[in-house]
């Protein structure tokens, strides 16, 4: 126990901090959204690692890696499927639920109803072209029944993609935090049974049943919450919406296929070359680490969605900027160590999968290093998100998947797996580069208020430091390395945070948030 001067030294400092959190209406929703949304994440996602490596270790890297491709290819045809009916429903819910409560509520039963009917299409479509699929894509003639098996999952995802993004638009996340919770202690064991008792068929099975659990359950939260906000779901006059679901989720659907195809195609091309499935056993393994802080970037920053698009509606340019910065502070706290340290010591991360998994260590390198891009620019995506500029973000995904599919047929076969991570990385790093200038160009006082280019500098310095270490003979010395590299980095940022929120005044408890001028309405013409 801390000595009791300690501990009141220690309340001291919290005091200002919460005083603030408590006078602002926006810093008080976006903390209590992350706060649900990372404590339901944090105990799903850690039951879904472990079983994962459960899993990973009872089918062997062959068998991951066909789990693997599987999920694969039922997420591109569950990318059209969804149709982005979950972001939509993010945002319009979010917009209208006060300000127009029918059209909230058509909306939301648009998305049901066209949920429903896409994710039928496309799983149909998966059935039927299974066989070829199997035998041509993927090199597998032995997977088309577990193809037409998940199509039943491709339909269940795509309907509770769409449920669950409207429970975001409510900032309903201490009931999605809940669901969460419930789908990862369901799925935990049905999972180790299934993969332990019928192998690679089980764990399928395992996944649709925790799906369907899942889409029973976000149903009627759904329903509760639109009762609770008064929103008729009704579909009397929802197909006028439509117009609204064309121009901002045609887009954004092809952007998801974009990803979903360059993903696939890269794993299919992989799966041809000798010893592919194994390599992407590897690299499925990699990818389940690092899925872990990315999932709970995700969840964290599900209130930034919601809030952003309601500070641009009302052109509030001091809640936009807060609301970037706090999101960009919370993506890379979660990420930016635990890569570091991984980048060290990239041979932990595959240490729990077993020994048919040891000698992938550059693939975790590769990943890693994707991981960190993602986190550095994962809230500057959801500004162009949230301003409906879904063309231009269109526009930077085709760069990526040219970029990523040029590069691959370049590595994949000389490299295997760690191609496949490299041309990702190279791939995600150099097609973000447009963003990254545009951001500077149009919103520059937002981008320097929390020291996007500096964060970058210091992270690129860290992760070679630790790079070097981890080609050392000696493995604890790339793990002191990297453990160092993570505390030096998380030390910085949340020095430079302190001394800058201390450097502003708090506002006044009757303090709340108005429209001023700015970079957001500068943004939105």
């Amino acid at each position: 126990m801390l000595p009791n001067p300690l501990l009141s030294a220690a309340l001291s400092r919290l005091k200002p901090w919460s005083r603030r959190l408590r006078t602002s209406p926006l810093g008080y929703r976006l903390a209590a959204g992350a706060f649900w949304s990372l404590g339901g994440a944090l105990s799903s996602r850690a039951l879904a690692l472990l079983s994962t490596i459960l899993v990973a270790r009872i089918l062997g890297a062959r068998g991951f890696g066909e789990l693997g491709l599987l999920q694969g290819t039922v997420g591109l045809f569950g990318t059209v499927a969804g149709f982005g009916l979950g972001m939509s429903s993010t945002k319009y819910v979010a917009e209208l639920r006060r300000a127009d409560p029918p059209r909230a509520g058509r909306i939301i039963t648009l998305a049901a109803v066209t949920s429903w009917a896409t994710g039928a299409v496309m799983a149909l479509a998966l059935a039927l072209a299974a066989p070829w699929v199997a035998a041509r894509a993927l090199a597998a003639p032995q997977l088309a029944g577990l193809l037409r098996l998940g199509a039943l999952l491709l339909l269940l995802n795509a309907v509770n993609g769409a449920q669950t993004g409207a429970l975001a638009g409510f900032e309903s996340f201490k009931t999605i935090a809940a669901l969460n919770l419930i789908a990862g202690l369901c799925s935990f064991p049905l999972m180790l049974l299934g993969a332990w008792r019928f192998g690679l068929p089980g764990a399928l099975c395992a996944l649709v049943a925790s799906a369907a659990l899942n889409c029973l359950l976000t149903s009627a939260a759904l329903r509760a919450e639109a009762r609770r906000h008064a929103l008729p779901l009704t579909t009397r006059g929802a197909w006028r919406e439509w117009p609204v679901f064309l121009r901002f989720n045609l887009p954004g659907v092809l952007n998801s296929v974009l990803m979903a195809f360059s993903a696939w195609a890269g794993g299919a091309f992989l799966a041809h070359q000798p010893g592919g499935y194994a390599g992407l056993g590897v690299l499925n393994a990699a990818k389940r680490v690092q899925q872990l802080p990315e999932a709970l970037i995700t969840t964290a920053l599900a209130p930034m969605l919601p809030v952003l698009s309601e500070a641009f509606a009302r052109n509030d340019d001091a809640a936009a900027r807060k609301t970037v910065t706090l999101a960009f502070l919370i993506a890379i706290l979660l990420t930016l160590p635990f890569a570091l340290l991984q980048i060290g010591a990239p041979w932990l991360t595959l240490l729990p999968y077993g020994a048919t998994y040891q000698g992938g260590q550059p693939v975790v390198q590769w990943v890693i290093l994707g991981s960190i891009a993602s986190a550095l620019l994962w809230p500057l995506g959801n500004i162009i998100i949230s301003l409906g500029r879904m063309w231009f973000a269109f526009a930077l995904i085709l760069l990526y998947t040219v970029l990523f599919l040029g590069l691959g047929w370049l590595l994949i076969p000389a490299y295997g797996a760690a191609g496949y991570a490299a041309a990702s990385a190279a791939a995600f790093i150099l097609g973000n580069i447009p963003c990254v200038l545009f951001l500077y160009a149009r919103l520059g006082p937002v981008m320097r208020a929390f020291k996007w280019g500096a964060t970058l500098g210091f992270t690129a310095a860290l992760a070679l430091a630790a790079f070097a270490a981890s080609r050392s003979a000696r493995p604890w010395l790339g793990l002191a390395i990297g453990a160092a590299a993570a505390l030096a980095f998380a030390a910085w940022r949340i020095y430079a945070t302190v001394r800058t929120a201390r450097s502003r005044p708090a506002p006044p408890a009757s303090a709340t948030s108005a429209p001023i001028p700015g970079p957001v309405a500068t943004l939105q013409s």
